[in-house]
């Protein structure tokens, strides 16, 4: 008969060498769970890091350099970061903002950002919220002159330029529908609009306060007020310029027909020569009369208006396009070549060339601008 095996101490030892492997394994949870989070806090801190250099060279020109609100609304706000999610703020930096100078950031929506390179700004932007301020929106009051002036760019085609109303629109100014009908209703009216009498719903385009300024208008009028809309000449010869290089005589002659209401009388005779020659089709003659209307220095604003706001911004400081103010690039540049790079463009961007669209004194005043901004 075979003796028996003892197996106790084979027992033993695994026994040990079990609970040392238990041991090793809840330390190395335990460290790694501490490297994770440095893991994670380093990739945070590269995130915010990315994000403050794209936000820097793109967004700081409209919200700020840190935050605060230029021409776009402030973003280091409590309330704000608060109440907003990273998710809404990717969206919103992904898609852009319609009805506003928010431009769409996103490849897949044509903008020049990758998803990531948006998680980076949003990383940063969410960085504010531990120390964000409390920003206390200003109060503006509705002004009818401000609402004079929409009425006269957008609500004029339909009800009149005098607001008695036209074939498809009824009169806003009667005084029995004034009476009739008091400033909620109006208010109403305007942002849901009647669709079925071909009233926009203007409250898809217009802002609350936009559409208070036109209610204030009408208010003004029930109280029997006249008021004129606050528009340069110069921005109704801009836009008949424009619409002249567009081949729409029709609206040509329109813009200049409002601004030959504000024109002087040594003005009015070229204003008058310029109608003349919308109407006999003469575009490019009628072209060259309306520029030599602006002096050099409006004349470079109105052209940068025209051909360069879009995508620089309205003052310059950038938008889809980099930042014009304090540029290194056209400070490294001479006249000649800064000339030169505006009639080739860039390939392979979005900055076409204007040869044969711009005159050389056009791009010499244009050029003059630039340099007012590099000062």
């Amino acid at each position: 008969m075979r003796p028996r095996e003892n197996y106790g101490s084979f027992f033993a030892v695994g026994l040990v060498l079990t609970v040392a492997i238990a041991a090793i394994f809840q330390v190395y949870l335990l460290r790694e769970a501490d490297r994770i989070n440095r893991d994670i806090a380093e990739d945070l801190e590269f995130a915010i890091d990315a994000g403050k250099e794209l936000y820097s060279e793109n967004c700081r020109s409209c919200h700020g350099e840190n935050g605060e609100g230029i021409t776009a609304p402030a973003l280091n706000a409590r309330d704000l970061l608060k109440t907003t999610s990273d998710d809404v703020f990717f969206s919103l930096t992904r898609t852009g903002v319609p009805g506003t100078n928010m431009p769409a950031w996103g490849q897949a929506n044509g903008g020049p950002f990758t998803d990531e390179e948006i998680s980076h700004i949003v990383a940063y932007i969410r960085a504010w919220e531990p120390n964000a301020p409390e920003i206390v929106e200003e109060l503006v009051e509705p002004d009818p002159i401000r609402g004079a002036t929409l009425y006269a760019s957008s609500c004029f085609i339909c009800h009149g330029n005098d607001g008695f109303g036209t074939e498809s629109a009824p009169a806003l100014k009667d005084p029995s529908r004034l009476e009739t009908f008091d400033d909620a209703w109006y208010r109403a009216t305007i942002a849901r609009g009647r669709p079925a009498t071909g009233m926009p719903t203007w409250g898809t385009v217009l802002s609350p306060a936009q559409i208070d300024d036109l209610v204030a208008l009408i208010s003004a009028w029930r109280d029997g007020e006249e008021v004129d809309p606050d528009i340069p000449i110069t921005s109704h010869i801009s836009d008949a310029l424009y619409a002249i290089r567009q081949f729409d005589a029709l609206n040509a002659a329109f813009h200049l027909g409002g601004a030959l209401t504000l024109a002087n009388d040594e003005q009015s005779k070229d204003i008058n020569r310029a109608i003349d020659l919308v109407r006999e089709n003469r575009l490019y003659e009628a072209e060259a009369l309306v520029i030599s209307f602006f002096p050099p220095e409006e004349m470079a604003k109105e052209l940068y208006q025209t051909y360069c706001a879009q995508c620089h911004g309205d003052d310059g400081r950038g938008g889809a396009g980099p930042v014009l103010f304090g540029n290194a690039n056209i400070q490294s540049q001479t006249d000649e070549q800064l000339r030169d790079f505006i009639l080739e463009g860039r390939k392979g961007t979005a900055m076409n060339g204007y040869e044969g669209i711009l005159s050389q004194d056009e791009i010499n005043n244009l050029i003059a601008l630039l340099q007012t901004w590099q000062e």
